[in-house]
């Protein structure tokens, strides 16, 4: 080879070197701007990364509002936006904004997708501690995030707000002319970026960057009048804040933001689930500007037609930035609401001298049980009956204890008031099986011996029942006067079940009904207007019933009984009694069988307007051991009857 052919060779390959240098420097995107000492509070992930944060309104463990805040494209946790220190007091609000990996004061990720830009928000949720549920609320391209958390965390939220969002392109299920139009809203060299962002991410640096084609996009193509005017308004003159937005460089900030947002999603939106059905409390708002110049409103519509889950919102006159504004204070006024609506008040602290007016016990998990003890010695008794109230009722409730029955049987009687009743604490996790171990601690406490009978009249008797499932060597006897029946037992025929509730009128089975499959509803449902939920007197009881009614339900006496609130006492009771059962009555096995004494007794009022008699009469035909006592020309209140009382009493002591 000539020396020529050689030095042709060098000067080929040092141009090859050149042109590889140039198209590297071009390409390749340099590393991040060192950040100079840090200004904001941050937080260390786990992989080693920092988040900065701000954080501002009420106190995040007094807060019923928790708002996390994800900023939208070239901007920060700096966002300007209207939170004033009345709207923070009057609603409790916790705002927590933050930087966005690479953007401001937070540490890029080189591998950043939807998907750890999801998990960056729970585990700043979490390094803070601001409680197991929060609201997010993303605003333009800051909204895929929510989409993020709306996939990957939804038991993580209160609530989701997408304001003006994204649309993504190649989302896989929304129809293709849909996207086309929503792509053509857009001015030309914008669509250019966002196709190279999606089909040649790694391209994105030396696009941005280029100067032989346009690759800037004109305000006024994108932004309405108004929305030019808020954003010289709202970010004053904008340069300061975009500033810290971008100190780290444009590539780990706005360009890694627009290659994550119009990636290749895992998910297509209209593939979400609901993350707020059955008892999952919270809601999800879509906002439409509807003289948004970047985002196409038949996209959105679409997606929340798909999903009617998400309440759409569309917002004649104004722009996407003016949205902003806007959209804060209904979110948290929406939220405020459904809050102070559905979440029921704590109870009203009993005065200070309850245990001087009512003897009490302390139970081991610190409540304290208010009670009631008349009648023979508890030490010489022969019978001793723990009776258990009614709803709305207390210990003392007005039965026809005379000084003869008591001497002719030897009866100690032992009342109480049940747990959110009269003066005895409520139990905020209170369930059947919880008020069944109150009985028996009760009893221990107060020392009455091993042995007992329990009474349960109406809705008190679903703690008898648990009495013969949990408690069964505890029993001396049992008896159920017109005892509730939960129309969920899962082992009493259907028909019957459907009869039972029918026999109800209309707003007593909606409460019923709101009560089994929405608990957390039942206090909206019994203090809302709207719809009817209070029950007639007269369509649930007979004329008899009404007149002992009035004879023996005095004010002060139902005073007495919700003075801590109708939540903690009526509703929680029940709730717990048409609640799921971990059993069905005819699954119980009889506690009196072989050497152990003792009986159990049903009593059916024939003329009663709430209980069917069909489905008592089926358990105890499935519980041939459980005597069924069928009285005539009795209502539902039939135990303040005098002659029935006795009749109950003298069963539950001489068998």
């Amino acid at each position: 080879m000539s020396i020529g052919h050689i030095m042709l060779l060098l000067g080929i390959l040092g141009l090859v070197v050149l042109i590889s240098y140039y198209v590297y420097k071009w390409i390749v995107p340099p590393p991040p701007i060192p950040l100079p000492e840090n200004k904001s509070p941050r937080i260390k992930l786990s992989d080693g990364r920092h988040l900065a944060y701000k954080e501002l309104g009420y106190p995040k463990d007094e807060a019923n509002n928790k708002i996390i805040i994800v900023h939208g494209y070239k901007t920060s946790k700096e966002v300007d936006l209207y939170t004033t220190q009345e709207m923070i007091d009057e609603f409790k609000i916790y705002f927590l904004t933050f930087d966005r990996a690479g953007y401001g004061e937070s540490d890029p990720n080189p591998s950043r997708t939807l998907e750890t830009d999801t998990f960056d928000i729970e585990e700043l949720a979490d390094k803070l501690q601001i409680g197991p549920k929060f609201h997010v609320l993303g605003m333009s391209l800051g909204a895929y995030p929510v989409y993020g958390c709306l996939n990957y965390i939804p038991h993580r939220l209160s609530g989701a707000s997408l304001v003006v969002p994204l649309v993504n392109f190649w989302w896989r299920r929304v129809p293709q002319n849909l996207l086309n139009a929503a792509i053509k809203k857009l001015p030309f060299e914008f669509r250019l970026t966002i196709r190279i962002a999606h089909y040649f991410p790694w391209l994105l640096y030396w696009w941005m960057t280029q100067k032989w084609f346009p690759n800037t996009r004109d305000p006024k193509k994108t932004l309405t009048e108004r929305d030019m005017e808020l954003a010289e308004k709202t970010f004053k003159t904008i340069t300061p804040v975009q500033d810290y937005a971008l100190k780290q460089g444009e590539y780990v900030s706005l360009q890694r933001d627009i290659i994550t947002g119009y990636g290749i999603w895992e998910f297509d939106p209209t593939e979400l689930s609901n993350p707020f059905s059955d008892n999952n409390k919270g809601s999800v708002h879509m906002w439409c500007a509807l003289e948004d110049k970047q985002i196409l409103r038949e996209v959105l519509v679409y997606i929340c037609d798909k999903l009617p889950w998400i309440k759409l919102h569309e917002v004649l006159s104004i722009g996407q930035i003016m949205l902003l504004v806007c959209i804060l204070a209904l979110v948290v006024l929406i939220s405020y609401y459904v809050y102070k609506s559905i979440v029921p008040p704590p109870p009203i602290p009993l005065p200070e001298n309850a245990s001087k007016k009512s003897p009490r016990i302390k139970l081991n998990d610190g409540r304290h049980l208010a009670y009631k003890e008349l009648g023979f010695p508890k030490d010489e008794a022969k019978n001793k009956i723990i009776i258990v109230h009614g709803n709305a009722n207390s210990k003392e409730v007005d039965l026809y204890t005379t000084q003869e029955m008591i001497d002719e049987f030897k009866i100690y009687f032992l009342t109480f008031d049940r747990a959110g009743y009269g003066e005895s604490d409520p139990n905020p996790s209170r369930t059947l099986k919880t008020d069944t171990y109150d009985i028996e601690e009760l009893a221990d406490k107060l020392q009455i011996g091993p042995k007992f009978h329990v009474l349960g009249m109406s809705l008190g008797a679903y703690p008898v029942y648990g009495c013969l499932k949990y408690i069964p060597h505890r029993l001396s006897g049992a008896s159920l006067v017109v005892p509730l029946v939960n129309f969920w037992w899962r082992r009493v025929p259907q028909n019957l079940l459907n009869a039972a509730i029918k026999k109800l009128p209309f707003g007593f089975r909606l409460t019923i009904r709101i009560a089994h499959y929405f608990p957390w509803l039942l206090y909206w449902w019994m203090t809302q207007k709207w719809f009817p939920n209070s029950r007639d007197p007269k369509e649930t009881l007979t004329e008899r019933d009404m007149e002992l009614a009035e004879e023996h339900s005095k004010q002060s006496l139902k005073e007495y009984a919700l003075q801590q609130g109708e939540y903690v006492s009526t509703q929680r009771d029940i709730i717990a009694g048409y609640e799921n059962w971990e059993f069905d009555p005819t699954e119980l096995s009889n506690p009196f069988s072989d050497s152990n004494k003792g009986s159990v007794h049903m009593w059916c009022a024939l003329d009663d307007k709430q209980i069917l008699r069909d489905v008592l009469i089926y358990i105890c035909d499935k519980l041939p051991w459980m005597k069924l006592h069928e009285v005539p020309n009795a209502g539902h209140w039939m135990i303040h009857e005098k002659q029935h009382f006795e009749a109950i009493i003298k069963a539950a002591c001489t068998e």
